[in-house]
Formats: structure tokens, sequence, C-alpha cells
């Protein structure tokens, strides 16, 4: 009886590790919720919102640094130090594939920091517009993929200005429809972000359009020719220093650039073929986004997968008994 009562008593370890291993299993290559940046992607989702990525959509990444504290991704709050172990494992991304034009895509901001592993650098989330091969222009407001222009969400959020004399008559028109924009003042005028829906909604009810008018701000007007993926992009002087930084960044290659032309030490690069596709995304909120407009094209390597649904919500702005929205509960995208 003594013996039977001791194997009774055994600690489950075969059963705790096995779960924990299924927990790891999944969070790593399977799919796990994110808590959405403040400002990123308004309307479309909201601060506050969790939302459900399924990592291997577009391929499977192996962990880095495989070794970490549960629920802090980079840091442990007032302590600063690292939440997990880096091993020096390299990236490998395995079975790669493509995202589909317009997903919306969770992945790593790319920075120079080379010193944190690609899987612990900052998460955000943005929509994925350009692909390999792909020429993208924004032109005040007027976006271009290969010369067409692309239709972008009504909810995206840009900044409008409105001189001083006018803010009275916007200021009744947004109370009579129910908008409720971010401001801010600016010299002699004041500065709204809207989204695009709201701004038609407003626009339709001035006696003329240029009451409000939009920000043309630098960062909004670009050109960039995204490199190929699977065959060789030739160097020219438009494009030098843009395949230069992606090899130098994201390919390990140590080149310069001397009078629009690339070179590895005395032998110039005529053409590369990349190791992997670069994309171009944007966040939705265009004015407070962080995104390609940011730091460049980005690397297949820094993806972590695909925004499926909203489960949960909350707005941490409202009183606990008030702040959970319902209505967002398993919301598709």
């Amino acid at each position: 009886m003594k013996s039977e009562d001791v194997q009774k008593r055994k600690f489950p370890w075969k059963l705790i590790v096995g779960i924990i291993l299924s927990v790891w299993l999944l969070r790593s290559f399977c799919a796990e919720s994110f808590r959405i940046p403040a400002n990123q992607m308004e309307n479309t989702l909201l601060e506050g919102d969790h939302l459900w990525v399924w990592k291997s959509c577009y391929g499977m990444r192996m962990p880095q640094t495989p070794f970490s504290l549960p629920f802090y991704h980079d840091t442990i709050p007032g302590l600063k130090i690292r939440s997990y172990f880096s091993l020096g494992i390299p990236e490998i991304y395995l079975f790669r594939k493509f995202p589909d034009r317009n997903d919306i895509v969770v992945f790593n901001i790319p920075s120079l920091e080379r010193d944190i592993p690609v899987d612990r650098k900052k998460i955000t989330v943005a929509r994925c517009i350009g692909f390999p091969g792909d020429t993208v222009s924004l032109q005040r407001g007027v976006l271009r993929i290969n010369g067409d222009i692309v239709a972008q969400p009504l909810r995206a959020i840009d900044a409008y200005f409105c001189a001083d004399s006018v803010k009275s008559v916007i200021d009744s028109l947004f109370l009579k429809l129910n908008i409720n924009p971010v401001s801010t003042k600016i010299g002699k005028k004041s500065l709204y972000f809207l989204s695009r829906y709201d701004y038609f909604r407003v626009k339709s009810l001035l006696a003329s359009p240029d009451l409000l008018q939009g920000v043309n701000l630098d960062r909004n007007n670009f050109q960039i020719v995204l490199p190929s993926f699977g065959e060789a992009t030739s160097v020219n002087a438009g494009n030098a220093s843009f395949i230069a930084q992606l090899m130098s960044i994201y390919e390990g290659r140590e080149v310069q650039v001397r009078d629009g032309r690339i070179y590895d030490g005395e032998t110039e690069i005529v053409s590369y073929r990349f190791a992997q596709p670069y994309y171009w995304v944007l966040a939705d909120n265009r004015e407070m986004g962080t995104d390609s407009r940011s730091f460049g094209a980005l690397p297949h390597s820094h993806l972590v997968g695909k925004g499926s649904c909203v489960w949960f919500s909350f707005d941490s702005g409202k009183p606990f008994y008030k702040g959970f929205r319902l209505d967002r509960v398993f919301k598709f995208l």
C-alpha cells in the first residue's frame, strides 16, 4: 500500500514538460496574440485591440532566442534588462510564402541595432502594399503601384489644415457629424487628423473644399522600386544607394557607394541577386504610423505573421467596467 501511495503522489514532470513544450511550439510556429500599438492602424485597428496572428502564413521562422521569460518581449519593465538569452542563432526562414497585397502584417521593426536579434526587435503592424519588382509611389495622397492608382482604405488617417478664421465652422460640423478628431495648433492654423471617410463627410458640407486642406508632408511624397526576387537586380545611379543599404543591413555585405556605383572593395557590383524578398508596408494612420516611410523596405526575415482577427479589446482610457469593447471581440480582418 505504501509503494502505491508514493506512486500516486509522484509529481507529473512529464505532463508539465509536455504542456510547456506544446505551448512553446504553438507560440513559436503557429499562432500568438499581440497587443496593437497606439495610433498605428487607426481606425482599422484600435489601441487596446489584441490581434490573433497566424505565424505560419508566410513560412516558418526559426526562433533566434528560444529561451526567454514569458510575457516579456524584449526587456523586463523597471529593471531595464533583457528578458531573453541570445545564443547567436542565425536568421532561418523555411517554406517562405509571399503575403497577399493589402494583408495586415505583423513584423519586427527594422533597426540598426545589430546586437538585438530580429525576433526581439520591437513589433508593430501595417498593411503590405508593395512586392518585389513593384514601383510604389505616393504623391499628394495618391498611391500608385506600377503606375496604376490604388484605392486606399477609407479609414486611413491623414492630416488636414484649416485657418483659425474658419475653425469654428469646421468644429461645428465635427459636432454635427459626431466626429472627434485629434487636433493640434500650429501657428495660425489648426491641424486635424481625420480618416478619409470623415474628411469626405465634412467636405461635402463645406461652402468651399479649400476650407479644409490636406497636408502634403515630405514623407508622403516618394517613389521607390523594390528589388526583384529570384533574379538579379541591375545597379544604376538611381538605385545604387538603396540597393547598397539593403545589402549592408540585411544581406551581410560590406559594400560602398562611390559616384553612383556599388563596390565590394575594389570590385564593382553591377547586379545583385537578393537572398530574400523585400516589401513596402504602410500604416493606415498615415501621419503617426511607423512603416516603410520610416525604415525603408521590409525584409521577409522580419515578418512575424498575418493579422487574422481581434479576439479581445479593452479601452484603457475608460473605467474598467466600461472599457471592454464587446463589439470588437472576434472581429475578423
